[in-house]
């Protein structure tokens, strides 16, 4: 599929078979699956579609060479023509018009004569200019160039119905909820302080504090929504690198905590941000494996503690992304040792990507 076409001699079915089939299957395209293949499909045109006035003009047929289904979100039809044949305006039109007809409702038509490919939205008049021409020079090529465009993924991305949301936007330009793509939290300062003086292990948990700062925590998805009382919450997935810390995370609830804003609206004002607060409270047993920040190991813990998280980010949105600075609490106490607890705090400034569709 690499090797450049070869069409001396081809003709309509020639380039169906060595050029639209394998494309399509490289694509991702299957017959009956959630990504179909639709062959040869008999379309009716009445007077109406045409724009036609009396009642006995002839109904005109058409068959459309291909119809590709991403099943719920959206179809694309696909015209052939052999390479003899320029893709002219009135093969354009022709595929536009399958694309149109209300069996199909497409959101693009394509063509192609083994030369060129060319790829027109449904909305478009035939004269206008494609929306991608390309050289053909292979299929693998044609695919590489047409995956970011045509490939199931991509029309789920590209053509999914439009939302409907009747709900108060989160800011100008979002709609009541927003996905979060991505985004980093940088830890700038960190430091702690305990009700009794320590001994040996003083210098072990100082290492592990200045291990803190500087390190950066990466956001790798989430949502940001209003709930029934119209609250902001923000729910924020993070990306871990080790597996114990992970399972740590979802056994404590860390990975279900709710990121909470009384604010009507998300700011745009960096003069008066919006303020996003959170609490979480843990429990560790004794002789349960926690992870250690300062050995980078598991080790067990030899008392039950309490640990309350606090936790406050204030920041305004510019374009698509929410961006401002935050500070967080550590109270640890621990039951069997009445009057010995822990603090520990930190802050810096973090920056959260969102979804612009």
């Amino acid at each position: 599929m690499g090797e450049n076409m070869n069409l001396d001699n081809a003709n309509e079915t020639d380039i169906r078979e060595e050029l639209a089939a394998p494309l399509l299957s490289t694509l991702g395209y299957e017959r009956n699956t959630s990504n179909d293949i639709l062959r040869e499909r008999s379309l009716r045109y009445d007077r109406v579609f045409l724009g036609r006035k009396k009642d006995n003009d002839p109904p005109l047929r058409g068959r459309a060479d291909y119809i590709l289904n991403v099943t719920g979100v959206a179809r694309w039809a696909f015209e052939i023509k052999a390479p003899d044949q320029e893709l002219t305006i009135d093969a354009v039109e022709q595929a536009i018009s399958y694309a149109r007809h209300p069996e199909v409702s497409a959101s693009y038509a394509a063509l192609t004569n083994g030369r060129m490919f060319l790829l027109f939205r449904a909305s478009q008049r035939s004269d206008e200019q494609p929306i991608v021409s390309l050289q053909v020079q292979s299929v693998q090529q044609l695919a590489d160039e047409l995956s970011g465009v045509l490939g199931p993924a991509a029309i789920r991305r590209d053509c999914s119905p439009a939302v409907v949301d009747l709900a108060r936007p989160l800011a100008d330009g979002l709609r009541s909820s927003v996905n979060i793509t991505g985004g980093v939290l940088t830890y700038e300062y960190f430091d702690w302080e305990s009700s009794l003086p320590f001994g040996p292990q003083l210098a072990e948990i100082q290492q592990a504090v200045d291990r803190i700062v500087g390190t950066r925590e990466t956001v790798t998805g989430g949502q940001i929504h209003r709930d029934d009382y119209s609250r902001i919450i923000a729910r924020i997935q993070w990306a871990v690198g080790r597996e114990e810390i992970l399972q740590f995370m979802q056994n404590k609830g860390f990975v279900d905590l709710d990121y909470v804003s009384l604010s009507a609206d998300i700011s745009s004002d960096p003069a008066a941000p919006t303020t996003f607060d959170v609490i979480g409270d843990i429990q560790l047993h004794q002789g349960e494996q926690i992870f250690d920040a300062s050995s980078w190991t598991s080790k067990t813990m030899g008392l039950n503690s309490n640990m309350t998280l606090r936790g406050q980010g204030s920041g305004h949105i510019e374009g698509h992304c929410f961006s401002g600075s935050f500070q967080t609490e550590y109270d640890v106490s621990f039951p069997q040792a009445p009057g010995f607890g822990i603090s520990m705090f930190g802050g810096g400034s973090f920056s959260i990507t969102l979804d612009d569709r």
